[in-house]
C-alpha cells in the first residue's frame, strides 16, 4: 500500500531495509485500513442513526433528531484522516512522511484514537449495552496504537546500523554526564543536526543546534575520550559541554573536526549514510 522502500538505499544493505520495511510496511497498513474501516461504520452508524431518529443527547436536554450533535460527531469521524493526510503534506523540512518512523505514531495515536472516539460517539445511541460500546471504543484505539508502534519499531530495532544505508529518519541519543537522554543527534537522508543542552555542569535552557552534510563528511573514527580534548559542543548560553568518560566518535569535514559522546554503532552508521552521497568516508585509524 505504501509503497517499495522510500528514498534511496546502499545496494549493500538493500536487504536488510527492505526487509525492515516490509514489516513495517504491513504494519502501517493495519494502522490506515483500521482507521478507514473506522471511518466507514462511523458514518453508517450516524446513517442509520438519521433514519431512525433517535434522541442525541450531545447538546442540552435530549432531543429527538438533534442536527448539532450529528454534526459534531460527523466532524470527529470525518477531519482526522484528511488532517493528518495535509500535515503529511505540509511539513516544513520537505521529507517524504515515509521516511519518518517517529511521526508514524501520530497517525497511530492522534488518528487511531480519534477515529475510535468518533466510532464510540457514532454508536452511542444504538441499543448496545455500554460495555460493548466501551469495548468497541478501546479495541478501536488500541489497534491502530500498537500497530503504528510496531511498524516504527520494525525500522528502529537495533542494529540500526544495517538502516544505515537508507534515508529513514533517526534520532540517535548521545551520553551526558547528567543522563536524561535530552542529548541527540537526528540523522536525516543528506544531513545529521546535533542538539545539545544537557553535557555541562548546568543544563541550558535551551538546546544548541548545529548541522552537519553528510557530503562533506571525508573521515570517521572511534576513539576513547581523552582529559585534554576539551569541550565537543557549546550550549545556548555560551559554556561549553564536556565531554563524558566513554567512547568518542570523531567526524571531520572539508572545514572542522567534531567530535560526538557516542560508540561505534553510530560512527558505523554515519559512515553507511554519507557513503550514499558519494565515496564512504575514510576511517580515521592511527590515534598516535
Amino acid at each position: 500500500m505504501f509503497g517499495e522502500v522510500p528514498g534511496r538505499v546502499d545496494r549493500r544493505t538493500a536487504e536488510a531495509v527492505g526487509r525492515r520495511w516490509s514489516r513495517a510496511n504491513a504494519l502501517l497498513s493495519v494502522t490506515w485500513a483500521w482507521c478507514a474501516a473506522e471511518l466507514v461504520v462511523s458514518l453508517v452508524a450516524l446513517a442509520w442513526t438519521v433514519l431512525s431518529g433517535p434522541e442525541l443527547p450531545l447538546v442540552g436536554s435530549p432531543k429527538r433528531g438533534d442536527l448539532v450533535g450529528l454534526a459534531f460527531v460527523a466532524l470527529i469521524v470525518l477531519l482526522p484522516m484528511p488532517l493528518a493526510s495535509w500535515a503529511g503534506r505540509r511539513d516544513a523540512d520537505g521529507i517524504d512522511w515515509r521516511l519518518k518512523p517517529d511521526g508514524w505514531l501520530m497517525y497511530g495515536f492522534v488518528v487511531g484514537i480519534a477515529q475510535a472516539l468518533g466510532l464510540f460517539l457514532s454508536i452511542t445511541y444504538t441499543a448496545l449495552p455500554l460495555w460493548v460500546r466501551i469495548g468497541v471504543g478501546i479495541v478501536g484505539a488500541a489497534v491502530p496504537v500498537v500497530a503504528a508502534l510496531l511498524a516504527r519499531r520494525a525500522i528502529l530495532a537495533e542494529p540500526l546500523r544495517e538502516i544505515g544505508g537508507s534515508e529513514f529518519v533517526l534520532v540517535k541519543g548521545l551520553r551526558s554526564p547528567q543522563g536524561g537522554g535530552e542529548d541527540s543527534v537526528k540523522i536525516t537522508g543528506d544531513s545529521m543536526r546535533l542538539s545539545v543542552r544537557t553535557a555541562a555542569g548546568r543544563p541550558a535552557g535551551q538546546a544548541a543546534a548545529k548541522d552537519i552534510r553528510l557530503a562533506d563528511i571525508t573521515e570517521i573514527g572511534v576513539r576513547p575520550a581523552r582529559p585534554d580534548d576539551g569541550a565537543w559542543a557549546p550550549l545556548a548560553d555560551g559554556r561549553g559541554a564536556s565531554l563524558p568518560e566513554g567512547d568518542v566518535v570523531v567526524i571531520r569535514t572539508r572545514t572542522d573536526t567534531q567530535l560526538l559522546p557516542a560508540d561505534a554503532e553510530l560512527a558505523e552508521l554515519l559512515r553507511a549514510r554519507a557513503a550514499l552521497h558519494g565515496a564512504e568516508p575514510a576511517r580515521i585509524e592511527d590515534w598516535t
